[in-house]
C-alpha cells in the first residue's frame, strides 16, 4: 500500500526538474507532466499525490482536482506564484491537501508531500477496516445483529437478555460468536466495528 507515487504537473519544464529532482532525491518516485490533458492520457485512475501549478496551459489545476476529486487514492497539492486568496479557498474547499506559494522553501514541498502520503494512506487504512468489519456483520445472523447492537449500547449481559426476550446462557453463547466472527476481543473493539459499519 505504501506506494510514493508524486505526479509533478507544470508547464514551466525547469520548475518540473527541479521537484522531480528534489523529490527523487528524499525516496519518491516522481514524474513530470507539462499539461492535466498530458497527465490524465497516461493516468486513467492515478494513486499517490499530484503536485500541480495553478495555472496550466488548457485545463486548469482546479479543473484537474475536480475531475480527481472522486479518487479516493489521490491528495492534491497546489503550488503558485500568482494565485489570489479566493483561487486558494477554492482549491482547499474543494479538498487540497496544501497551497504552496512560488517561492517556497524546498523543505515545505517534502513536508506536505509526506504529510499528505501519511494522510492518504490513513484513509486507505481505515476504508480496508470499514471493509472488513462490513463483510464480518454480514457474517452474522439478525439475533447476533440484534445482541451485538445492545451489548455495544453499553447493556451487561442480563440486560441484553431481557431487552432481547432471551435467556441469560443464550445471549452469552451469541456473544462469545459475535466477538469471534466480528474479531474483536473487547467490547471497545466491537463498538468500533460497528462505527465502521455506521452503528452506533
Amino acid at each position: 500500500m505504501e506506494h510514493r507515487t508524486v505526479f509533478i504537473i507544470d508547464g514551466d519544464e525547469l520548475i518540473s526538474e527541479e521537484v522531480v529532482e528534489l523529490l527523487s532525491d528524499v525516496g519518491y518516485e516522481a514524474t513530470a507532466y507539462s499539461s492535466a490533458h498530458q497527465f490524465l492520457l497516461e493516468h486513467g485512475a492515478p494513486s499517490g499525490v499530484v503536485v500541480m501549478d495553478l495555472r496550466l496551459k488548457g485545463m486548469s489545476g482546479l479543473l484537474l482536482q475536480r475531475k480527481l476529486q472522486a479518487n479516493l487514492n489521490v491528495e492534491t497539492i497546489f503550488m503558485s506564484g500568482v494565485a489570489q486568496v479566493e483561487d486558494a479557498v477554492s482549491a482547499m474547499k474543494a479538498g487540497a491537501f496544501e497551497f504552496l506559494v512560488k517561492p517556497f522553501r524546498p523543505q515545505a514541498l517534502i513536508d506536505a508531500v509526506g504529510a499528505a502520503f501519511e494522510q492518504l494512506w490513513a484513509s486507505q487504512l481505515d476504508r480496508m477496516a470499514a471493509d472488513s468489519a462490513k463483510l464480518a456483520y454480514e457474517s452474522l445472523s439478525d439475533a447476533e445483529r440484534e445482541i451485538a447492537q445492545l451489548l455495544a449500547s453499553g447493556l451487561r449481559n442480563k440486560q441484553v437478555a431481557h431487552f432481547s426476550s432471551r435467556a441469560e446462557s443464550t445471549v452469552k453463547v451469541h456473544r462469545a460468536r459475535i466477538m469471534k466472527k466480528m474479531g474483536v476481543q473487547s467490547l471497545a473493539e466491537l463498538v468500533r466495528q460497528l462505527q465502521h459499519v455506521g452503528l452506533g
